[in-house]
């Protein structure tokens, strides 16, 4: 049997971690006001991250364990009230400090989630190569997506949404394999030019430049707005 061919790198995913708590405040103005008034676990410090000084949740994650517990609330010395739900979904992180990247495998075949470290590419020194790979990013994630190999591509939109928002790009391959863009595509846009994927830009523009008529044309004022006055040729383009 082939190897499956890799598409797709990241150097980050989403894991679900069963076992692990994530700790909020109450969502109500009561409590909102509350924290505001005494402002008792508020940082002193003024710069930085959030360093609000927030309960030690250890004792009490243990002790819900004891009950099978999964949801608790747990009233702090300050009438504040915590909310503590157990099983979350967070970034697992880079696999290494050499931050070699992940691809995805088949499921269950290396974790739950069905990725693989890679140990050929990483995210510093040895990136997968641009005559192949394009790098996009998006909700923080790099991805390095094969671009030169795409058979073909989608643009989707929603007029009544402002100009890129609620966008998509779709790549599809020859195994059957489909890959979602999502953001800014203006590094996609370079890669598949710098690759001579002119054919996979000619019918991205073209969608393009019909979404963008189509907010000219619309009979809602603030969907005009959104009209950026020029075609998607000149805006990812330029003088190329």
């Amino acid at each position: 049997m082939s190897e499956k061919t890799i598409r797709e790198y990241v150097d980050d995913y989403i894991k679900y971690y069963p076992e692990k708590w994530r700790w909020s405040l109450k969502n109500s103005i009561e409590q909102s006001e509350r924290y505001m008034e005494t402002r008792a676990r508020k940082s002193k410090d003024f710069y930085g991250t959030n360093n609000d000084l927030l309960p030690d949740f250890y004792s009490i994650e243990r002790d819900a364990e004891q009950f099978e517990l999964s949801y608790v609330e747990w009233t702090d010395f300050f009438g504040l009230i915590w909310e503590g739900k157990k099983g979350i979904h967070a970034m697992v992180g880079a696999p290494n400090y050499e931050g070699n990247l992940y691809y995805y495998g088949e499921e269950n075949d290396y974790n739950e989630a069905g990725y693989r470290v890679s140990y050929e590419y990483d995210a510093y020194k040895n990136q997968p190569p641009e005559e192949v790979f394009s790098r996009v990013k998006w909700c923080g994630v790099n991805h390095w997506i094969d671009t030169v190999n795409a058979k073909d591509i989608v643009y989707k939109y929603v007029v009544e949404n402002h100009l890129f928002k609620d966008t998509h790009i779709e790549l599809f391959y020859d195994d059957g394999e489909m890959i979602r863009v999502y953001a800014d595509y203006q590094p996609l846009v370079d890669g598949l030019y710098r690759q001579g994927r002119m054919d996979l830009l000619e019918k991205v523009f073209k969608s393009m430049n019909e979404h963008f008529i189509k907010l000219r044309d619309s009979d809602r004022e603030e969907e005009r707005e959104f009209y950026p006055g020029k075609t998607a040729e000149e805006m990812f383009l330029g003088d190329k």
